[in-house]
């Protein structure tokens, strides 16, 4: 992977040139720079919160009698404030495209590949010898279609002056700007099954125009948000009796993002669940006849399914020189594995010791290397993730979606090889925990790490950008932003012993006629919707 991604970096010398100097001259350098931008960083980071905050102080500040609908009985919607406030995450979605051209590494090799595909055609695109992308086939397949729309239009990769063209890159990022805006209005539609308009339309406002979100997806121009939304849909699925469909859809988040099978083994334990428990439906209040037998037969449908979409969607990739399962392994076996690093930028506890991108094979603690450490630490992480879903099924709907988001976050903090943004998807599960439990703490949750995330998020786009001049980080700014993240871990899981273990679900957010009697209050979690 490696090698791939310094021909994206070196491909086109004068074009990452011109992006370079355009980039830098747009975030106020004027000159060649002689440190890490942490204040640029630390006033785009809190002037976007504070913005965001705005919209959830509007949320809390709700009366709990205007928030939470009466014996299900629903408001009126105004469908077109929806409309309109989607088109204008999409337009500021859209704006960020434009001034912030994207992630160097990242664009150049989604800008190549997709050209090369609509150029050339599948075959030979993985032949070793002439290129190697580290990405699996399910996205190259969107990479394609973004290339050959943007070249119906008249547009290429470059621009007259040799720069990216901008309508080009922005075609590359709409699969995950479409991805956030998806997104935001699945948020809202959840939400409405529960509260009323105003308050599932504010909860809508806080994914549709989440500064992280906006930055990784319009900025950056990574796909993680499309990893989160099909995790959601799956989950939404397996919830809703149709296992089959949430397999497939699984399976698609594995095309797309190799990073989808760090859900793999608690989806397996609640396939496990749903096969053996006659109850497990119990929960959402919907009621199952089938057999163990057509249960059995339903969950292997679903990994065949999954199986299935993998190896149809890489034969069109395969040739004499890298046959179908080469592919299949090196892109599922060796992506994880290519970045050899205790951390790759992401901070976590790796990075609050100092240990940011220090080698796994180098001494930890108890005569373990980091790689050693991070295998069990991993384990540990999915394992505790499983106690906590085969406790909580029992006690809401909510349980799958919470320790979904409790694994990724597990993995993040205490796990080697990890990127800045493997804590993303956390953001999206919490919203939709949130929705389903109604306790407060999970949105708050959701806050704090939005605004450490596009911290992490910002300082490892600056990190590419400014490796040439020897400019790495900011040794203060990652201690602190790590030493948040893992604090807010250690709470996180406090939060979901709490809730899944012991079943105490905190009060919503809303306030309440009797705010200090409210206070104290634990109540019992929403209501699932049948």
């Amino acid at each position: 992977m490696m090698r791939e991604r310094e021909r994206c970096d070196r491909g086109q010398p004068d074009a990452f040139g011109i992006l370079q100097q355009a980039f830098i001259r747009r975030m106020a350098f004027n000159m060649t720079p002689t440190k890490f931008p942490t204040e640029q960083i630390l006033i785009a980071s809190i002037l976007a919160t504070i913005a965001f905050l705005l919209i959830y102080m509007v949320y809390v500040s709700i009366k709990k009698s205007r928030a939470v609908l009466v014996n299900g009985v629903r408001d009126k919607s105004d469908n077109l404030l929806v409309v309109w406030t989607l088109l204008a995450s999409l337009l500021l979605h859209i704006l960020f495209s434009y001034y912030i051209v994207g992630h160097k590494t990242d664009i150049g090799c989604f800008t190549s590949w997709g050209n090369k595909i609509f150029r050339n055609g599948f075959q030979n695109f993985y032949n070793p010898q002439t290129n190697f992308p580290d990405y699996p086939p399910g996205y190259m397949y969107v990479l394609g279609l973004m290339a050959r729309i943007a070249d119906l239009f008249g547009h290429g990769v470059y621009a007259a002056d040799g720069s990216y063209d901008i309508f080009y890159v922005t075609m590359i990022k709409l699969p995950s700007i479409i991805a956030d805006i998806g997104s935001a209005y699945l948020v809202y539609r959840l939400a409405r099954k529960k509260l009323r308009f105003e308050a599932a339309y504010l909860l809508m406002c806080l994914a549709a125009f989440c500064p992280v979100f906006i930055y990784v997806s319009g900025g950056w121009g990574q796909i993680d948000q499309i990893l989160s939304i099909l995790l959601v849909i799956s989950i939404i699925l397996l919830n809703s009796n149709k296992p089959i469909l949430a397999g497939f859809v699984y399976g698609l988040s594995i095309l797309l993002k190799p990073q989808a099978l760090m859900a793999g083994p608690l989806l397996a334990i609640a396939y496990f669940c749903y096969i053996f428990d006659p109850d497990f439906f119990s929960p959402t209040g919907r009621k199952c006849t089938d057999g163990v037998g057509t249960r059995i037969m339903k969950t292997v449908a679903a990994v065949a399914c999954a199986c299935a979409l993998l190896i149809v969607s890489v034969i069109p990739f395969a040739d004499d020189t890298m046959p179908w399962y080469s592919i299949i392994l090196q892109k599922y076996m060796g992506t994880a594995t290519s970045y050899k690093y205790a951390s790759v930028n992401a901070y976590n506890i790796y990075t609050l010791f100092g240990k940011n991108w220090t080698p796994i094979t180098e001494k930890a603690i108890l005569g373990l290397t980091y790689g050693q450490l991070g295998t069990v630490l991993m384990v540990l992480s999915v394992g505790f993730g499983g106690v906590l879903y085969f406790f909580g099924r029992k006690k809401h709907s909510g349980a799958l979606s919470l320790a979904t988001a409790f694994t990724f976050a597990s993995l993040f903090t205490l796990g080697h090889y990890m990127h800045e943004r493997y804590l993303f998807p956390v953001l999206l599960l919490l919203l939709v925990a949130y929705i389903s439990y109604g306790d407060r703490r999970l949105i708050s949750m959701f806050m704090c790490w939005s605004a450490t995330t596009l911290v992490n998020c910002i300082a490892a786009f600056y990190y590419s950008k400014l490796h040439e001049y020897h400019l790495y980080w900011d040794e203060r700014l990652v201690f602190w932003c790590s030493l948040a993240n893992v604090i807010l871990f250690i709470i996180f899981c406090g939060i979901c012993t709490d809730i899944m273990l012991r079943g105490r679900v905190k009060a919503d957010v809303f306030a309440d006629d009797d705010v200090s009697a409210k206070a104290q209050k634990t109540v019992p979690a929403r209501k699932a919707e049948k």
